[in-house]
């Protein structure tokens, strides 16, 4: 479940490695280029809204393999895509199609027994940096000599290989309850206006993420603009994010043992460090390089509480929909500050897009201190 959720949500970063090869085959100004990947962002957060909450009525099973496979077909159209508008409404559509993880996550932390909920969301959440990261550098690596066309059909592929693994292991019994798909969209105002929990570890990982998003998002232009590398070679900086993923599967087991009110600040406490790091040494590569890895390591590290929490404060038959409510909001956050990024990077460069991942952490923590107070 791991590996297939970590593909799904790899998709959100497709866009960014190859953007400005895609931009300038079709015709785009490079100052252009980040639309496709606002574009997948949003899709994904729209996806959540209205795809994800069907996990608590549909098998598993059915519905991730179904979603991957119009995943895959998006990516084969923007393959194809003779203009960049078309390319960018495909990424949105696979972006939309690829809230697989979301859903495996709902259904895991739902299965897990309470002892154990910690180091599944870890190990869930882990994988996904390692699938975001992974997708990113490959693509980033093979996108200038085999073209950027070539590397989204081999994206398309990796989707595909995931359908088998999906009949073999995702869930295949029914959730719990029966309620139609309207009367699970109309329950949402009411399941976040019953718990404070949700509400707060919403907002601390909404924010938390928009910085995560806000200085990977514009790695690609930092690294070809700033330090005038090529596409290639600023494809290894994916590398910082990838060990960030590995080392929050590696904490695992150390998460349940620090508890909920420790592990919460001290993960965001490395994002902030992070974000600072970039902010003020962003032409000093090494320490981008750290600052990048603790901006992951500490986003992702910090979902692990803030998601297992947020889920466990509701029924577990409305387990679904609670995290469509924590991810759309993450998502549409990280849209925006996707956006407010890209004006930035314009004006001030990496070192204002880490000013603002630095505020964006700092809100995360001051919401995280208050909602401490709600979380055993």
């Amino acid at each position: 479940m791991a590996v297939i959720a970590a593909v799904g949500v790899s998709i959100i970063y497709v866009p960014q490695p190859i953007q400005t090869l895609a931009a300038e085959e079709l015709g785009v100004p490079l100052a252009q280029s980040s639309s496709a990947t606002v574009a997948v962002q949003a899709g994904y957060a729209i996806g959540v809204v209205f795809l994800v909450s069907l996990g608590d009525r549909l098998i598993p099973r059915l519905q991730v393999s179904i979603q991957l496979a119009v995943t895959a077909a998006a990516i084969l159209v923007a393959a194809a895509a003779g203009s960049f508008a078309l390319f960018t409404v495909m990424m949105f559509v696979a972006g939309a199609a690829a809230t697989i993880g979301q859903i495996l996550v709902s259904a895991a932390l739902r299965l897990a027994p309470p002892a154990v909920r910690a180091r599944t969301a870890a190990v869930l959440v882990g994988s996904f940096l390692i699938g975001l990261f992974g997708v990113r550098t490959l693509l980033g690596t093979f996108a200038e000599a085999l073209g950027w066309r070539a590397v989204l059909v081999g994206a398309a592929v990796l989707v595909l290989a995931c359908i088998p693994l999906t009949l073999r292991f995702a869930p295949g019994s029914r959730p719990p309850g029966s309620a139609s798909y309207l009367r699970i969209l109309a329950s949402i105002p009411r399941i976040v206006a019953g718990s404070r929990t949700l509400r707060l570890l919403t907002i601390t990982h909404a924010l938390a993420f928009s910085a995560f998003i806000s200085v990977w998002s514009m790695v690609t232009l930092y690294g070809v603009t700033e330090l005038g590398l090529s596409v290639t070679q600023t494809a290894a900086i994916g590398l910082a994010g990838l060990v960030g993923g590995a080392a929050t599967v590696a904490s695992a087991r150390v998460q349940p043992r620090i508890g909920t009110r420790r592990a919460l600040p001290l993960s965001l406490g490395a994002l902030i460090l992070g974000a600072a790091l970039i902010a003020a040494f962003s032409h000093t590569v090494p320490v981008v390089l750290l600052g990048l890895f603790l901006v992951s390591f500490g986003m992702s590290s910090s979902q692990v509480s803030s998601q297992a929490n947020a889920l466990a404060s509701v029924d577990p038959a409305e387990s679904g929909r609670a995290n469509t409510v924590f991810m759309a909001t993450t998502f549409f956050a990280s849209s925006a500050a996707t956006a407010v990024a890209d004006l930035i990077m314009r004006s001030a460069g990496y070192a204002g897009v880490g000013m603002l991942a630095l505020l964006l952490a700092l809100g995360s923590v001051t919401v995280a201190l208050v909602a401490a107070r709600s979380v055993e």
